[in-house]
């Protein structure tokens, strides 16, 4: 077998390059509401999970990172095609909307596809878990519990680790 070392140029300018597409891809970071196009968000993050097509005209497309990933992002099209906003939506101020009686198209509209699912036959439940990282820094979970009729019953949130995300 014969193998060819990269010289240190070459490797530097590859990791450049990877990192680069990485940090592009995953968040939209270069995107610029009112100015890029959804056209430029499917070539920057890829194509989204789900896509919600609104009455104006208007959509919004899921880019979950999971299923064990912390975020999820959603990016608001006008309906001019132009980028309103992409942010990511796992967050406490985006679980504080989900009440009682909400749809599970709702909930999927708000917070995008679940990482995890869970069923309970008996009582005729099931739940949808999202990974993320709460306002202080910690790994937590947070579960929305529906009903037989697709309609939320209860949430909850649980942190998963003691220590804070990049903690040493």
């Amino acid at each position: 077998m014969i193998y060819r070392v990269m010289d240190i140029k070459s490797l530097t300018l590859l990791a450049a390059t990877l990192a680069l597409a990485g940090c592009a891809s995953y968040d939209g970071r270069g995107l610029r509401p009112g100015m890029s196009t959804e056209a430029e968000v499917r070539g920057v993050m890829g194509p989204p999970a789900v896509v919600f097509d609104n009455p104006d005209g208007s959509r919004r497309m899921a880019y979950p990172r999971g299923p064990l990933g912390t975020d999820t992002f959603m990016a608001d099209i006008g309906a001019d095609g132009r980028v309103v906003s992409v942010r990511n939506v796992l967050n406490d101020e985006t679980f504080h909307q989900v009440q009682p009686g909400m749809t599970r198209d709702e909930i999927l509209r708000l917070i995008g596809p679940p990482g995890e699912t869970m069923g309970f036959p008996r009582a005729g439940r099931y739940a949808w878990d999202y990974r993320f990282v709460d306002t202080w820094g910690y790994r937590a979970i947070f579960s929305v519990t529906f009903d037989a009729s697709d309609r939320v019953v209860s949430k909850i949130t649980q942190r998963i680790d003691r220590e804070r995300r990049g903690a040493l």
